[in-house]
């Protein structure tokens, strides 16, 4: 569970992660949102922190960042597998506490699991097991 007032950084504003980044400030944390797509920085910059129109694979936007200061840092670039890895490995090489990414196969996943310790979530899959166990 996330402290009160946590701060977290949210890389890929795609569907996932808007909905995420909104949901984290909903719950009262500060949330910094980054996507090379203006619009959908456009989309959450009401309901955050602070959003960015930046390269979330570029390791001098992420210097500026302060990710040891975060909570945890959340990784969802969609179907990029290669701007994923680099985004993440530059995040753990610049030291943040935390790095959950969004997987896009079991490929990914174990090139992930290989940069440093990485937790590779893929929320279709758990919201189809939620959804299949509540059903009944």
């Amino acid at each position: 569970m996330a402290e009160k007032h946590a701060r977290f950084i949210v890389i890929g504003l795609g569907r996932f992660g808007s909905a995420l980044a909104r949901r984290l400030a909903q719950h009262g944390h500060h949330v910094t949102g980054i996507d090379l797509d203006e619009d959908a920085v456009q989309r959450v910059q009401d309901s955050l922190g602070s959003a960015l129109v930046a390269d979330g694979a570029d390791d001098e936007v992420l210097k500026a960042l302060d990710l040891p200061g975060a909570t945890a840092v959340f990784i969802s670039l969609g179907d990029h597998a290669n701007r994923s890895i680099v985004a993440t490995m530059y995040v753990l090489e610049l030291g943040a506490r935390r790095v959950i990414v969004k997987g896009i196969d079991a490929l990914h996943a174990k090139i992930l699991r290989k940069l440093g310790p990485v937790e590779v979530i893929f929320p279709e899959e758990a919201m189809a097991r939620y959804v299949a166990d509540h059903l009944v």
